[in-house]
């Protein structure tokens, strides 16, 4: 009684086949949203008016699926998945569950055998954030993450606990060192948490453990708001201690004039900021190698990817099903900035020896910051200092000569006869790229090459050689090879492949060869 394009929105039963239904199972997993899964199902119909169904009837697909998937058995069927992803992987992924006195999931750490090959190249730094929640359990969830020789995001594992008691941060970093051969990082940076703080001071004893500065600084002007508003210096004068204080001692002297010029005293939230001045300050932090990073960016930046997967009603079989294609990610791109670095040339700026011998030895992107460094160095000029050094060492001033005198910062460097360096600025130690004074010395002196003491493997071209280049090892997550929705994409792919030897057929005979 109506047209064909009017059927869809008549009153009636309308039924989902079960190919379609697999597509939109699929579809749901990988974040897709309503419309956007109308769009996909339009294609393969050939238009939306074709499709038979609606968007309300996919809306009402979803809830089914969720129902079967989060159901009283959520944790039970994440634990068969991680068992299943084991067996795949002969054993070597490794996890472990806390459970409380009632059977109920405390705690679950994982580690892939990508995230441990990773760990062994790059374990050195660690970002550890726990604010992440959007999950079905409100339960936080830790990526443990670091930077490669690409200077991009890596995973060294995952956890999910439910609450963040010191007893629960202390099993999952005894966990996580478990599944990393108990080699604890040289730096850990997290969040300025008290029951966190007790548990990486127990676990990891020798580890350097550093509060993140965002998120420190962010409190700034809520905790200082009368200070800037009662003195109208003040901001300038803190900033330059915290931020310009380029030693310990320097920090130390500055603090105490900013204590006596403001009367500070008796004001409690910067004396206990003063206290763990050793973990955030960066005059503090410098001294000991980071990776050039001072907050937990890169595990917030991890949280970020998640949301394109994760929401309120995930569960936690749905939430290692993202993590492992979270992993998937992280190889594609390690493996697209590999190629980058080994078969798309660098573009020099200067044509200097040292430029072209740091292009031959670092990745692309790392090659970009010693550029920057180099372009930077042009602007400094370095004096000796004579009687300031001894018998087995040198001493040199570098001063920025395009400053006016007053407002140069003064940095020195010492140069020993072993060939070894030391700059003032710590950023080599605390990033592992030499900075723009020992690269403006090393100029001065006719250097070509950077010497190899001031070359950090981490950032070199065979920076991932330690255990070797991240594994690619297929992941079949719930048998999907034997899966309808596979079977079926496959016959669609095969399909696509003679539709298009017959487009091309009827195109040859319409059109003449002569045309």
């Amino acid at each position: 009684m109506v047209t064909s394009d009017k059927v869809n929105f008549m009153q009636r039963s309308r039924n989902i086949d079960p190919f379609t239904r697999s597509l939109i199972e699929l579809f749901n997993k990988s974040g897709i949203e309503t419309p956007k899964v109308m769009n996909l199902v339009s294609e393969t119909c050939g238009g939306i008016e074709k499709i038979g169904f609606s968007a309300q009837d996919v809306r009402n697909v979803i809830p089914d699926i969720r129902r079967r998937v989060f159901d009283s058995s959520d944790a039970e069927y994440g634990l068969v998945l991680l068992r299943d992803l084991q067996k795949q992987s002969d054993g070597n992924i490794f996890y472990r569950v806390d459970v409380d006195e009632e059977n109920r999931v405390r705690g679950l750490v994982w580690v892939d055998p990508c995230s441990l090959n990773s760990y062994k190249n790059f374990g050195d730094v660690v970002t550890f954030d726990s604010t992440y929640r959007t999950n079905r359990y409100d339960m936080p969830f830790i990526p443990i993450t670091g930077v490669n020789h690409n200077y991009q995001n890596i995973l060294f594992g995952f956890a999910l606990i439910r609450d963040e008691k010191e007893t629960t941060y202390r099993w999952v970093l005894k966990t996580w060192l478990e599944a990393v051969d108990n080699k604890p990082p040289i730096t850990i940076i997290t969040d300025q948490d008290i029951a966190l703080s007790n548990a990486i001071s127990e676990v990891m004893p020798n580890t350097n453990h550093t509060y993140c500065t965002w998120h420190i600084s962010s409190k700034f002007t809520e905790k200082l708001s009368t200070l800037y508003t009662q003195y109208s210096e003040f901001k300038t004068d803190f900033n330059a201690c915290i931020y310009k204080s380029l030693s310990p001692t320097e920090f130390e002297g500055r603090w105490e004039d900013l204590k006596e010029k403001y009367d500070l005293e008796n004001h409690n939230w910067l004396n206990d900021m003063y206290a763990i001045r050793r973990q955030w300050v960066f005059a503090f932090t410098k001294q000991h190698f980071a990776a050039g990073m001072t907050t937990t960016s890169r595990s917030e930046s991890m949280n970020s990817f998640f949301d394109e997967y994760a929401k309120a009603s995930t569960g936690l079989k749905e939430f290692i099903e993202n993590s492992q294609k979270t992993l998937d990610s992280q190889y594609l791109r390690e493996v697209q900035a590999d190629f980058d670095t080994e078969y798309k040339e660098r573009r020099l700026f200067s044509n200097s020896p040292m430029e072209i011998h740091a292009s031959k030895i670092y990745t692309k992107e790392m090659f970009k910051r010693f550029q920057k460094e180099l372009q930077k160095s042009q602007s400094f000029v370095v004096k000796s200092m004579k009687g300031c050094g001894d018998y087995l060492s040198k001493m040199y001033l570098v001063e920025k000569s395009t400053l006016p005198e007053i407002n140069r910062r003064n940095f020195f460097l010492k140069v020993s006869i072993d060939g070894s360096y030391s700059c003032t600025c710590k950023k080599f130690e605390h990033s592992g790229m030499i900075c723009r004074h020992m690269i403006r010395y090393l100029n001065k002196k006719q250097k070509t090459m950077i010497p190899p003491d001031l070359v950090t493997m981490r950032w070199t071209i065979n920076g991932n050689k330690v255990a070797g280049p991240l594994p690619c090892t297929p992941r079949m997550l719930g048998n999907v090879v034997e899966s309808q929705t596979a079977r079926y994409s496959g016959l669609c792919k095969a399909f696509q492949v003679f539709v298009g030897r017959g487009k091309k057929a009827m195109i040859e005979e319409i059109v003449p060869r002569d045309y």
